[in-house]
């Protein structure tokens, strides 16, 4: 490639990156919704919240956000063995619910500020 063209592809990366993060309100929404369902006893929500932290666990990394991958996978593996445990859920599987998509949100947090600091892009 040319430098015209690494720095094109450069700034299309950026912009994709920055339309991720801009959408990062709706996707930590949808899980808030999806536990709030749960805490509200509606165990069908359970494999929807599942799939959504798996979606966020495949798109971060893609999206050079490693730890919103990272913490989005420790939600999907919580929901995978609480959906294989096939019993209700507990106050405290509630509770640590709430605790991953907490980490997913504060995973977002720290990816838009490292992503508008001056020089920095990364998700550390």
């Amino acid at each position: 490639m040319t430098p015209e063209a690494d720095d094109a592809f450069a700034q299309q990366l950026q912009e994709l990156r920055r339309e991720y993060l801009a959408d990062s309100p709706k996707r930590v929404a949808e899980l808030r919704e999806l536990g709030a369902r749960l805490a509200g006893g509606d165990s069908t929500a359970l494999a929807d919240c599942r799939q959504a932290f798996h979606r966020l666990a495949g798109s971060g990394g893609s999206y050079g956000f490693p730890l919103v991958s990272e913490r989005s996978r420790e939600g999907e593996q919580l929901l995978q063995r609480l959906a294989s445990a096939g019993s209700d859920l507990t106050p405290d599987d509630i509770s640590a619910i709430a605790a991953c998509i907490a980490g997913v949100a504060g995973a977002f947090s720290q990816a838009v500020e490292a992503f508008r600091a001056p020089g920095g892009a990364k998700d550390d």
